[in-house]
């Protein structure tokens, strides 16, 4: 089972080392490496090249920053380019355990022609670490999980795993219906667009291994400062769409 491991950066040059000697640092062999610069300003795509030149394990790729606090071009990129069976995504903030990988391929093997989309849980921490916390979510079936999702995203965004068949499901259905550009909520969409198609998020109750880092300047604090309530958008969209 070969993985992409992808990691949007955008301005990263403050975690992107940590975040990048973890991701190389997979025991799994059949992994790769790919860290995507959004246009960044303070260095980080030249820090990203300095990093490859000596370790050829990672590829670097430069596209363009078209939606703010988004990652969408990078997901479209990876998933037309790149040739591997699953996709996840590292935040350029977090990192990994060296095991992150190889545990979640594991659950994904007891049943590869069933099990096309996971998440797990993430432990979140601040800078100084003076905070930490296990950040979960469980449900039973795709019925519980759409009324989880009209009240809240019921999901670990940084640690899903996508079967590259599901990329045509990838659909902003409710920002799309409401004249929305995209501005770093399309995960919420994506995961309701998913159960609207009957492709379940197989929530594993047990640590992985993905450490998620808070702090000021990171995409989801922007997006809770807009003045448009993005979320209460797609609850409405999809509250509605499936009569709940």
């Amino acid at each position: 089972m070969k993985v992409a491991l992808i990691i949007p950066c955008f301005n990263s040059i403050k975690y992107v080392d940590e975040c990048i000697k973890s991701a190389l640092s997979q025991n799994y062999d059949n992994v790769e490496v790919h860290a995507y610069d959004n246009e960044s300003t303070d260095g980080t795509y030249e820090r990203l090249l300095e990093i490859q030149s000596n370790n050829p394990k990672l590829n670097v790729h430069h596209i363009k920053n078209i939606y703010p606090n988004s990652y969408w071009e990078i997901i479209e990129h990876s998933f037309q380019n790149l040739d591997a069976d699953y996709f996840t995504f590292l935040a350029s903030d977090d990192y990994i355990d060296a095991d992150y990988v190889s545990n979640c391929v594991e659950v994904i093997s007891y049943n590869p022609n069933k099990i096309k989309c996971i998440q797990s849980p993430m432990i979140g921490f601040n800078n100084d670490n003076s905070s930490q916390s296990s950040l979960s979510h469980s449900y039973k079936n795709l019925k519980d999980f759409k009324s989880l999702c009209i009240i809240k995203s019921p999901v670990n965004t940084p640690t899903v795993f996508f079967h590259k068949d599901l990329f045509p499901f990838l659909k902003t259905e409710a920002l799309n219906a409401n004249n929305l550009s995209l501005c770093g909520v399309e995960d919420y969409d994506i995961y309701c667009s998913l159960a609207d198609n009957e492709i379940f998020i197989y929530p594993i109750p047990k640590f992985m291994g993905y450490y998620y880092r808070w702090h000021p300047d990171q995409c989801t604090w922007k997006v809770h400062k807009l003045n448009l309530n993005y979320d209460k958008v797609i609850q409405n969209y999809w509250k509605n769409k499936w009569g709940l």
